[in-house]
C-alpha cells in the first residue's frame, strides 16, 4: 500500500472484524468473498444501504451472508496470500484481494481526488474486479435483481448515508428535505452569508462556522440553503457528495439520567462523524452544548466531547446562536471559540423582506389554497414588526402571512384581506379599545417623544430609520418605536452622539410630563439603558471630563476600590444624565407642534407607519415642517 494512502477508521474496523470472522470460518486469510459479505453486514456503506432499500432487515442479511460463505469457501494455498500492512497492524490477505485494494486506492485518487480509502471505495473496487460473484450473491442469496447500484457504475461511490438506529433519535439528514430535481430554492437572499459559510467549510484547518444573529433572522435558513445547493449540485465540486446532519441536543439527552447513557450516545456520535467525513454537523443553539449532559455522578458536556475531533480537523461543524448567548456562554470557552469562525447574520431591512420570502409565500398559497395580494405585503411587514417585536424578520413576517392565510382558508375565502391580518391581534386591539383615554394619551406622548428625538437629532436620524410608531398593546410592552439601523452609517461615538442617545431614551418620560404631572413606570427600561450608557462613558469610553484618561471597568467588572472615587464617578454620571435630559427637553419644546400631531394620529389610529409619519412631517430646505392636518391622512385606512 502506498504510504500516502490512508484507510478510514470505518474500513480498518471492518478489516479487523473480518479477520476474526475468517478465523471462525477457518479461512487462512482475508478474501474478496469474505470482505464482500462483511460489507453487506456492516452499517454505513453503500452496499448495506442498498440491501436495506430492497426490504431486507439485518437478520435476513446475516442469514443469507452466512449461507453465501459456507456454500463455497475457497481453498487458498500459501502462494496466493501475503501480508498487507495498515497502520501498525498486519493483515494476511489473498493475492486477488490485494489487487482489489490497489484498484480502490487508484479509484479514490483518480475519481475522487482523495488519499482516504473508505468502505465504499472498496465496495466499488469489488464490483469491478469481482462482478460475477457479486451478482451471484445478489441473485441466489439475497433475491435482489441482478444489477450494480448506479453509484458504482459511475466509478465514484456516492455514499448513501444511513443514520444508525442508535443515532436516529437525535440525528437527521437535512439534505433529505430537498429533491435533486428542484430547480429553484425556496430560500432567497443571504448569498453573501452562504458564500462565506462555504469558504469557511472549504478551509484545510479550523473549517467550522458559527452563525450569530437574533431569533428569526434566518440562521437555520442559511444552512438549509446550503443543503439545497449540495442536493441539487449547485455547489463547489468538493461538496457534491456531502450530507448535512442535524444534531438535536435536547433529544440526545432525553432519558439520559445517568452519565453512562449520555456518554455512550456522545461516543457513538463521535464515532459516526469519524467514519463519515463527508458529513457536516449542524448544531442549532450551539450554546446549549456547554454543560449539556451534566449528570449525577460527574460533569460531562458535548462540547468537550467534540473538542478533540475539532482539533484534529477531521470534521466540519456549523453552529448557530444569538449574540447574547454567544457572549454569555460560547465566547468564554477559549478552546471552543478559536475553532469556530463567526458569521454575523443581521436582520434584513424591511424593503428586503419580500424578496427573501416570495417563494415561500407561493408555497404557503399552494398549501392554504389562498392568495396573499402583493399590495398587502408592506402592511403585513409593518404589523408583524409592531406586534411581534421579539422575533426578527423574515421569520416574523412569514409567520404572520401563514396565520393570515389560515384565517382566510377557514373562512372559505380565496384572498387574504386586511381583516385577516389584523384578526391575529384581536386581543391586543380589544385591550387598546378598552384602555382609558388618559392611559392612551400618556403612552402616545411617551412613544412620540422617542420619535421626535430620533428625527430631530442629526446623528440619530442618520443612524437609524423608524418604520412605525405604535401604542397598540403587544407582548411585554404597551407601545414601541420600530426601527432598523443604517448599515452604511458609521456613528461618531463622540460625547455628543451618546448624549443624543441618552436624550432619546429619556424623551419618553419627559414627553409624558408635558402631558401630565403624574408619570408612569413605563420608562424603567429606558432609564436603565440611559444609566448604563452614561456609566460606560465615564468608566469605559474615556468620555468623562474628569476621568477621561482612566478605565475603571473591564469585562463588566468594577475595578474601583476607593469609595471616594466611586462617589466622584456617580456624580459625573449624574451630570451626563442631567445634560442629556436638558437636550431632550429643549428638543421637545422646540417641536411641540410636531409632537402634538403625532400624538393625535396615534390616538386615532393606534399605529403610524413610516409613510404616515412622513406625511405628517415632510422635509424642506429649512428643515421639517407640517404638511397637512392629521385627519386627512387617516381617511380610508
Amino acid at each position: 500500500m502506498n504510504n500516502q494512502t490512508i484507510f478510514s477508521p470505518d474500513l480498518v474496523d471492518l478489516l479487523l472484524i473480518s479477520e476474526e470472522v475468517s478465523k471462525r470460518l477457518k479461512v487462512s486469510c482475508l478474501t474478496r468473498r469474505l470482505l464482500l459479505g462483511m460489507l453487506a453486514l456492516r452499517e454505513n456503506n453503500s452496499f448495506h444501504g442498498y440491501l436495506l432499500k430492497h426490504n431486507m432487515d439485518d437478520e435476513q442479511i446475516t442469514e443469507k451472508i452466512t449461507e453465501f460463505w459456507q456454500s463455497d469457501i475457497p481453498k487458498i494455498d500459501s502462494t496466493e496470500k501475503g501480508n498487507f500492512i495498515v497502520g501498525d497492524h498486519t493483515f494476511i490477505i489473498s493475492a486477488k484481494l490485494f489487487k482489489t485494494f490497489n484498484f480502490a486506492i487508484d479509484l479514490a485518487k483518480k475519481s475522487y481526488n482523495t488519499n482516504m480509502v473508505n468502505q465504499d471505495f472498496v465496495f466499488a473496487a469489488l464490483t469491478e474486479t469481482y462482478t460475477e460473484e457479486y451478482l451471484d450473491l445478489l441473485i441466489s442469496c439475497l433475491g435482489v435483481d441482478a444489477e450494480i447500484p448506479e453509484t458504482v457504475n459511475d466509478n465514484v461511490p456516492k455514499k448513501d448515508l444511513i443514520i444508525p438506529k442508535k443515532l436516529s433519535s437525535f440525528l437527521y439528514i437535512l439534505n433529505e428535505n430537498f429533491s435533486p430535481t428542484e430547480t429553484e430554492c425556496n430560500i432567497l437572499g443571504r448569498e453573501e452569508e452562504t458564500n462565506q459559510l462555504i469558504r469557511i467549510l472549504s478551509k484545510a484547518t479550523k473549517r467550522n462556522a458559527i452563525l450569530i444573529g437574533e431569533p428569526g433572522v434566518g440562521k437555520t435558513a442559511i444552512v438549509e440553503k446550503l443543503a439545497w445547493q449540495i442536493t441539487t449540485s449547485n455547489c463547489p465540486e468538493k461538496f457534491k457528495n456531502f450530507k448535512i446532519i442535524v444534531l438535536e441536543v435536547n433529544s440526545i439527552l432525553a432519558g439520559t439520567q445517568y452519565r453512562g447513557s449520555a456518554e455512550e450516545r456522545f461516543d457513538e456520535l463521535i464515532k459516526f462523524l469519524e467514519q463519515n467525513q463527508n458529513c457536516i454537523l449542524f448544531i442549532d443553539e450551539i450554546h446549549t452544548i456547554l454543560g449539556a449532559g451534566a449528570c449525577r455522578d460527574g460533569d460531562l458536556d458535548l462540547a468537550n466531547a467534540l473538542k478533540p475531533l475539532l482539533a484534529r480537523g477531521e470534521t466540519r461543524v456549523i453552529g448557530a446562536t444569538t449574540s447574547e448567548e454567544y457572549e454569555k456562554y460560547f465566547s468564554k470557552d477559549g478552546a471552543l471559540k478559536r475553532r469556530f469562525e463567526k458569521i454575523i447574520v443581521k436582520e434584513p431591512h424591511s424593503d428586503e423582506v419580500y424578496d427573501m420570502i416570495k417563494n415561500q409565500i407561493s408555497r404557503l398559497e399552494e398549501f392554504h389554497h389562498t392568495v396573499m395580494p402583493k399590495e398587502l405585503i408592506d402592511f403585513t411587514i409593518l404589523n408583524a414588526s409592531c406586534f411581534n417585536y421579539e422575533t426578527k424578520n423574515p421569520d416574523r413576517t412569514l409567520d404572520l402571512i401563514d396565520k393570515s392565510m389560515a384565517t382566510a382558508e377557514l373562512a372559505n375565502r380565496h384572498f387574504v384581506s386586511r381583516e385577516d391580518i389584523l384578526s391575529n391581534f384581536a386581543i391586543r386591539k380589544k385591550q387598546f379599545e378598552n384602555m382609558s383615554k388618559e392611559r392612551k394619551m400618556a403612552i402616545a406622548y411617551h412613544e412620540s417623544g422617542h420619535y421626535i428625538l430620533n428625527i430631530f437629532s442629526a446623528e440619530l436620524r442618520e443612524c437609524s430609520n423608524t418604520l412605525a410608531v405604535s401604542i397598540m398593546p403587544a407582548e411585554g410592552y404597551l407601545g414601541v418605536n420600530v426601527e432598523e439601523g443604517n448599515e452604511n452609517y458609521v456613528p461618531s461615538n463622540t460625547k455628543s452622539f451618546y448624549i443624543q442617545q441618552i436624550g432619546k431614551l429619556l424623551a419618553g418620560r419627559i414627553a409624558e410630563k408635558m402631558y401630565s404631572s403624574e408619570i408612569t413606570s413605563g420608562a424603567r427600561s429606558d432609564l436603565r439603558k440611559a444609566t448604563e450608557i452614561a456609566k460606560n462613558m465615564v468608566m469605559s469610553y474615556g468620555l468623562s471630563n474628569t476621568f477621561g484618561n482612566h478605565v475603571y471597568e473591564k469585562d463588566g467588572k468594577n475595578l474601583l476600590c476607593d469609595n471616594t472615587k466611586v462617589q466622584e464617578i456617580n456624580k459625573e454620571i449624574d451630570g451626563i444624565l442631567v445634560e442629556a435630559e436638558k437636550y431632550a427637553t429643549n428638543t421637545l419644546n422646540n417641536h411641540k407642534k410636531e409632537l402634538k400631531l403625532i400624538v393625535e394620529g396615534l390616538m386615532q389610529n393606534g399605529i403610524l407607519s413610516k409613510k404616515d409619519l412622513d406625511e405628517i412631517l415632510t422635509e424642506d430646505k429649512g428643515g421639517l415642517f407640517i404638511k397637512k392636518a392629521i385627519g386627512s391622512i387617516l381617511i380610508n385606512r
